[in-house]
């Protein structure tokens, strides 16, 4: 009795496992896209266009990370059905898996982006870490661009956000993140500014949205401001001026300290009250050689001139996304609801219409790493 129920389950083993091996989709029945991108469409009937950048089988070979690409295009009424529409027209189904960056125009993002962002949040093979960016002219002619480049990485887009620890002008955009701002009351949602720039792509800055529309964008420097803000910063490079000369600059490193930024909010008059305490490390990379930097009076005039551009940068920032954005990217509202015991507290206030009115103070410290200072000749 024992032997044929040893049969029988040896049987039935290899009966689920060949079965199992049947339905499985191979690799080479599969086409893997890099990149998604959208765009508003010319057609009235349907006004979303889908791009997909798609990794071209590589006939030579040769392996490595770089392949080749193409892409596709479809006008359709939502991402779903464009999907179902590209894999017609496709030999292999269509693998959005290996998928490392959503693009969206900044006309699509405008015009507002809920009827189609849940479903990619929501799309099982598309990863958490699949990064949101806007692209200033279409998505599908930035995603052109990206394929007539010879041997594209495939880790093109993610080239991006490796920039951020270096430089700090860009900040990274995870879908999931995207998506928990898009439906929290912290903070609004940001996404990576691109654009084309010659024979490349660059990207700096940030998208400001609203709700789900786009509202504005932010440069460089203030998106600096708003990783030192949110304790996203790493390092980076500025330049301020010898007090001594000012029309001589100085290159300036700055670079995290043990204390991350402080933040305080108060309401006085129905009026928030924000402050911002920064702490940084910071050295000299190149100055004038004639100027002896060396000296505690050197040291504190630089330490101050270094506190005034982040004070100043900071505030530029701030009152642009808080006057002129209304949407509070940084995540103010968090802070203040701190101030409030229970909910029915807290909803006696309402803080969309209380941030434009927002006062800020900007407290920077940072200490100039004696080290690295240049001494007279």
């Amino acid at each position: 009795m024992k032997k044929k129920l040893l049969v029988i389950t040896c049987i039935l083993s290899l009966f689920i496992a060949f079965t199992s091996s049947y339905d499985a989709r191979e690799t080479e029945e599969l086409s893997y896209a890099i990149a998604i991108g959208l765009d508003i469409s010319d057609s009235e009937d349907e006004p979303l266009a889908l791009t997909l950048q798609i990794a071209k089988p590589d006939s030579s070979g040769n392996s490595g990370t770089k392949i080749k690409t193409e892409t596709k295009t479809v006008n359709c009424n939502s991402f779903s059905l464009g999907m179902a529409m590209l894999n017609l027209e496709n030999v292999n189904e269509i693998n959005l898996s290996h998928c490392t960056a959503i693009i969206i125009s900044e006309e699509l993002a405008k015009q507002g982006i809920e009827d189609f962002i849940n479903t990619l949040a929501n799309d099982v093979e598309i990863r958490p870490t699949c990064n949101v960016l806007i692209s200033q002219g279409k998505a599908s002619e930035l995603l052109e661009k990206a394929s007539s480049i010879e041997d594209i990485s495939a880790k093109f887009y993610n080239s991006f956000i490796n920039s951020a620890k270096i430089t700090s002008y860009v900040a990274t955009c995870p879908l999931t993140d995207f998506y928990s701002s898009l439906h929290g009351d912290i903070k609004a949602p940001t996404a990576i500014y691109t654009f084309p720039k010659g024979d490349t792509i660059e990207s700096i800055g940030l998208a400001v949205f609203k709700d789900y529309k786009m509202v504005g964008k932010l440069s460089g420097l203030d998106t600096f401001c708003f990783n030192l803000l949110t304790n996203e910063f790493k390092e980076s490079t500025i330049e301020v001026y010898n007090p001594k000369d000012p029309s001589t600059p100085l290159s300036i490193s700055l670079s995290n300290s043990k204390n991350k930024t402080k933040i305080n909010v108060t309401l006085e008059n129905d009026i928030p009250k924000i402050t911002c305490e920064i702490s940084l490390k910071s050295s000299i990379l190149s100055a004038n050689k004639n100027y002896d930097y060396s000296t505690e009076e050197a040291k504190r005039e630089i330490e101050a001139e270094i506190n005034k551009f982040l004070s100043d940068a900071c505030l530029d920032f701030l009152n642009r996304t808080s006057k002129e954005y209304q949407s509070d990217i940084v995540g103010f509202q968090g802070y203040f609801n701190k101030n409030y015991l229970t909910q029915d507290e807290l909803n006696k206030h309402n803080w969309n219409e209380l941030y434009p009115k927002a006062e800020f103070e900007i407290k920077p410290t940072n200490y100039l790493i004696s080290g690295f200072l240049f001494s007279k000749d």
